[in-house]
Order: C-alpha cells, then structure tokens, then sequence
C-alpha cells in the first residue's frame, strides 16, 4: 500500500482534522441558511465533498453534529471578554455594537437560526449551555452598574437586556450602528434608573442573555 492511498484511506474514513474542517465549514453554511429543523446531513456531505457515511460515523444524529459545530462557534466567544468601561452605558454600547457586528458573519446568522429555534427540545439542551454560561458575564455588568449606583437595587436585568435587543434588533444587522445602540441603551438606561425596570416585590433580578 503506498503512502497516497493510506492518506486517502484516512481521508475517506473521516479520521483526518482535514475532513472534520471541511464537513464542520459545510455544516455552518447550512445551518446558516436552512435552520436546524430543515438542517440536512446529505447537503454538508454533498458540499463538503465526503461520502454520507463519513459524516455519519462521526456524526450519528444531526444533534451530534450541531453541537459540534456550537464547540467552534463557542471559542470566539470565549476569547472576546465582555467590555469593562467603567460604565454601564458604556459597556451595553460596546457589548451590543460588537454583538452586531458578530450577528453581519456567517457564524451569526448561524447563531440567529439557532436561537430562533431555541425552542426545539432536541436544540435546548444543546443552547443551553452556551446561553446560560455567557449570560452571567452579561449579567456582571449589570450587576457592576448596580453596585455603583447606576441602577436601583432590584433592577430587572433580563427585561433591561430584553428591551435593549428589541430595539436593536428592530433594525437588521446590516444597518445598526454604534449611534443605533447608543440611543437603544440610553433609552433603556434611562426607563430603569427611574425604577421602571424593578422586579415585583420580593422576586429577585433575573440573570440575564446577552445573546
């Protein structure tokens, strides 16, 4: 057996970091467009140019290979620490601009199909880490704020995170901006520090996403 056939061999058996590149590059282009509930293994083989039971035996389910995938989508998110500006507008501004600047990229649109179908109880165990850990970095802003009598006590941090992404998001990525997210946080900034965004009585501040 010469060495190229050995090679190719591993090529088609699915066991070179070449192939997992390829089929996890493929794998993102179509959740990016079809979603996860259209989301196809036969397409990732097809665009990937693997045999279907190359992605299969490594992957055995779609769910195997989403999360994969999320694996790398992860790792940016890891190396990219939420801002500490010294303020909590400033934060929000920095954090939401980024945010949509991630949201223009393939892996964001990845990302926006995923969570519109975060619902999905085959996706949520899934999401749910990946949101929940990133969540409470979001959170230690608001919490930062607080502590330096930016916001009242008791402010509601997911419904100040869920304003501010409905107005954000109220324009597509492409056409927000970093004035766009200012006014948003201002707006939202300025609801809550007049109390308007105090949890009821006797519940606690919710932890907030802020993906």
């Amino acid at each position: 057996m010469t060495r190229k056939t050995r090679r190719t061999r591993g090529v088609l058996g699915g066991r070179s970091d070449e192939v997992v590149r390829r089929v996890l590059d493929a794998a993102l282009v179509e959740l990016a467009s079809s979603g996860y509930a259209a989301f196809r293994m036969e397409a990732v083989a097809e665009a990937a140019e693997v045999n279907k039971t190359t992605v299969y035996r490594r992957w055995p389910a779609r769910a195997q290979l989403i999360a994969s995938l999320l694996e790398r989508l992860q790792a940016p998110l890891r190396a990219h620490a939420l801002p500490d500006t010294g303020s909590l507008e400033g934060d929000l501004v920095e954090a939401f601009t980024h945010r949509a600047r991630v949201a223009r990229t393939l892996e964001g649109r990845a990302w926006r199909r995923l969570l519109a179908e975060r619902l999905d109880p085959e996706l949520a165990p899934l999401l749910r880490t990946a949101i929940d850990g990133r969540g409470g970095e979001w959170k230690a802003m608001v919490t930062r704020g607080i502590g330096r009598r930016e916001l009242p006590e008791g402010t509601d941090v997911q419904r100040l995170f869920d304003f501010t992404r409905a107005i954000v998001d109220s324009r597509a990525p492409e056409h927000v901006d970093g004035r766009w997210v200012q006014q948003a946080v201002r707006t939202v900034l300025a609801g809550a520090r007049v109390g308007t965004l105090r949890s009821s009585p006797g519940t606690a501040s919710r932890t907030g996403r802020g993906r």
